[in-house]
C-alpha cells in the first residue's frame, strides 16, 4: 500500500484559499486549470492588499 502524499504547505494554504473562494460563491465547478490559476492570483492579490493595510 502506498501512503497517501502530502501537499508542500504553501499547496495546501493555496488549495483551501480557492476552496474558501468555490464556498463564497466566486468559483464555478466547471473552471479550467488556467481559470483556477487567474482566480488563486486574484485571491491571493486582495489577501496582500488586507494584509497590508
Amino acid at each position: 500500500m502506498s501512503k497517501k502524499k502530502t501537499l508542500r504547505p504553501e499547496t495546501e494554504r493555496f488549495k483551501h484559499i480557492l476552496i474558501e473562494a468555490y464556498q463564497r460563491g466566486e468559483l464555478s465547478t466547471n473552471m479550467t486549470a488556467k481559470d483556477m490559476v487567474q482566480e488563486l492570483a486574484n485571491q491571493l492579490k486582495q489577501m496582500l492588499k488586507r494584509n497590508h493595510k
